[in-house]
């Protein structure tokens, strides 16, 4: 069910704020640093502050997919049972290949501007959720199949998290349809040939061509259903989240690349790996992976409910010009006395 749209803040001077923006919250120090560096810093799933992270998503792609094995045999039942196995064994869909740039689709949160600035200022950065961001290297990387050592990235734009098991089941069962008659549905088609000289038996032409024809886009939707499952405790944020799948085969070659991409923070859950994100280098639009930072995507920014009132918002657009930034800026309609 789609929500009312928040009341966005207050309006002053001509400028509109524009619709559908993506509002990213921080405090003063972390606005200073995003302008400063034109970057944007997406998380390690498992350092943000839902702890079943990706982990959620996952459990329930492997009871959608248990219930298909159970429902029909063949490939499914086997796929099924293989799932079962790696998830006794703590080894199910994790989290630690996802990075997470977390927003908000309300510009005027009272929980987001308690939760980033407390007693202080804090202010809500818009972003364009059409302008991809690109991931900031420390070196040239070339991420095409074969090259450095495999490392695969895939980014997924900005995206709303879904908090009702109606939403959420809505997602994994998209994915798991991809899969075609693997996910259910008659599997003889597909039945593996038995071995000749006792080795492991071979796949069938008809499911060599099936695989081929429908994994790429099932793992693709599998990541996006992975990633905007989140438990119904925190739909109060209305998040809407920036999130980058970075997937490396071991090899010298493709942890020099990770060391490229990768930054480290202390956090209160430990020293938390993190991927820089900037907006897109305009001389190669269609890259992925820039090694210098270029102007983020910013459309507008809102300040807290602000005892300083119109000066609050003059010194921010002022910061704003300064950066190349000349955007509207606005105040909270929410009379909160801090």
């Amino acid at each position: 069910m789609a929500r009312d749209p928040a009341p966005g803040p207050r309006t002053e001077g001509d400028a509109p704020v524009p619709d559908g923006l993506a509002w990213h919250y921080t405090d003063g120090p972390g606005l200073l640093a995003i302008l400063s560096s034109n970057t944007l810093w997406a998380t390690a799933a498992p350092f943000l502050n839902d702890r079943e992270e990706v982990a959620l998503g996952g459990r329930m792609v492997v009871e959608r997919m248990l219930e298909a094995g159970a429902a029909h045999g063949g490939v499914a039942a086997e796929l099924a049972d293989r799932v079962r196995e790696a998830t006794a064994h703590g080894e199910g869909p994790g989290a630690g290949s996802a990075f997470i740039l977390s927003a908000s689709s309300s510009p005027d949160s009272l929980a987001m501007w308690r939760l980033y600035g407390g007693a202080k200022e804090s202010y809500a950065i818009g972003l364009d959720p059409a302008q991809p961001l690109v991931a900031l290297a420390r070196d040239d990387v070339d991420l095409r199949p074969g090259r450095d050592g495999e490392v695969h990235l895939r980014r997924h734009g900005w995206q709303p998290v879904r908090y009702r098991r109606e939403e959420q089941l809505e997602l994994v069962d998209a994915a798991l349809a991809l899969l075609g008659d693997l996910a259910g549905g008659p599997a003889a088609p597909f039945a593996r040939r038995p071995p000749d000289d006792g080795t492991e038996p071979e796949l069938t032409p008809a499911l060599r061509e099936h695989l081929a024809r429908h994994l790429e886009p099932f793992l693709d939707a599998l990541q996006e259903a992975l990633l905007l499952v989140k438990h119904e405790g925190f739909a109060d944020e209305r998040e809407t989240r920036y999130a980058v799948m970075l997937l490396t085969r071991p090899g010298e070659a493709s942890r020099l690349v990770e060391a490229s991409l990768l930054s480290y923070r202390a956090s209160a859950y430990g020293i938390a790996p993190y991927l820089r994100l900037t907006g897109t280098d305009p001389d190669r639009p269609d890259a992925p992976v820039a090694t210098r930072p270029s102007l983020l995507p910013i459309r507008a920014v809102a300040v807290s409910p602000s005892p300083n009132g119109s000066e609050a918002t003059a010194s921010v657009r002022t910061l704003l010009l300064s950066h190349g930034h000349d955007v509207p800026v606005r105040r909270s309609a929410i009379p909160f006395r801090s």
